[in-house]
């Protein structure tokens, strides 16, 4: 992104702020990110209180109680920027909008302006439904273009390698009917958080030009939302037992779609993609860079098997593993997907035990 807009203040000029307190809204074009204090002191000057500022921007300062700001920014306040394609007299004019409480609520969450929304109950007044129907029927060629370049640059800079297989979904299945409330992304997001302790070749994340070890197992999952594609993060995964996978799941999910994510909530070191549920049965995925390593899954579904050379039916799912090859190689790739077909055997014998105590 090159630029994003400030929408909401969560501190005022003279407030004091603790490092990581919620300091303000900034829409971009995926999604509303709550950004937070990079350190403790007072909140001095607000050079930017809304509009759209550049990244890097000064947009505010803390510092002592007393201190004085930095002379040249706060003499010179940074205005905001108003983009080549709209003129200053096509913006909407100040005004005070009828809506209900939970339409506010609901516009904050979904980044939509009151003042473009049309209210349907009696006088105008807009309503829950009102602003939800605008969210979904709004155009996001921004979004658009934010993935695409994203997309783009990981994959003219990385050299992908794609490795593949069908595994035996047996154990998957049998344990999704032992926890019929369970999904088979929560699975799948379980058997990968075990699997990757023994791979931290596909836990390393660049930093520049330098790849740096991953501390946690935190595993991003590709969410499908009205801007495009966000990647929430499920942190310590590996220590997280089969319903707290679910849970989060759902809470990621959910922010995620809203738009209510913070940025450090897009940050792991492996990313999830499921297909499945769409009816596909294999992809190939785009490394979400810095990361170097993406898991797509595709469609459980049974098919005829051949098992000492007598045909049968067996429960089976395709995945695709791609891999950074300045990290790592095929070969690890393979071994991975060797390790995850085992931990899913598991999961029939665990949802066993699990269904007798």
């Amino acid at each position: 992104m090159e630029e994003g807009k400030i929408v909401r203040w969560f501190k005022t000029e003279g407030e004091m702020v603790a490092k990581d307190d919620l300091l303000f809204e900034v829409e971009t074009d995926k999604a509303v990110v709550e950004v937070p204090a990079p350190a403790d002191g007072v909140l001095l000057r607000v050079l930017t209180a809304e509009g759209v500022v550049r990244v890097n921007e000064v947009v505010a300062w803390i510092g002592e109680p007393g201190e004085n700001p930095d002379p040249v920014a706060v003499s010179a306040p940074a205005a905001p920027i108003v983009p080549s394609s709209v003129s200053p007299q096509s913006t909407i004019p100040s005004q005070r909008v009828s809506a209900s409480p939970a339409a506010r609520r609901r516009a904050r969450e979904l980044g939509v302006d009151l003042r473009t929304v049309k209210g349907t109950s009696q006088g105008g007044r807009i309503t829950e439904e009102d602003v939800e129907s605008v969210a979904q029927a709004r155009p996001a060629p921004g979004a658009r273009k934010g993935i695409a370049q994203q997309l783009s640059l990981a994959w003219r800079e990385v050299p992908h390698i794609h490795i593949g297989r069908e595994l035996d979904a047996s154990g998957l299945v049998a344990a999704r009917r032992r926890h019929p409330g369970l999904s088979f992304t929560d699975f799948f997001l379980y058997a990968i958080a075990k699997a990757l302790p023994r791979f931290p070749q596909l836990l390393q994340v660049w930093h520049g030009e330098e790849v740096r070890q991953a501390a946690e197992i935190d595993i991003c999952l590709a969410v499908e939302t009205p801007k495009g594609v966000l990647t929430p993060v499920i942190r310590s995964a590996d220590k997280l037992s089969l319903d707290e996978v679910r849970q989060l799941e759902m809470q990621i999910t959910e922010a995620a779609r809203t738009g209510r994510v913070r940025l450090a909530d897009l940050q792991g070191a492996f990313t999830l993609t499921n297909l499945g549920m769409f009816g596909a049965d294999f992809f190939t995925p785009i490394i979400n860079y810095p990361q170097t390593a993406i898991l797509a899954t595709g469609r459980v579904q049974q098919r005829p098997l051949i098992v000492s050379e007598i045909v049968g039916v067996g429960w089976r799912v395709w995945v695709n593993l791609a891999v950074d090859h300045r990290v790592t190689d095929g070969a690890c790739a393979a071994r991975f997907l060797e390790e995850l077909q085992r931990v899913l055997n598991q999961l029939a014998n665990e949802a066993e035990v699990r269904g007798q105590s």
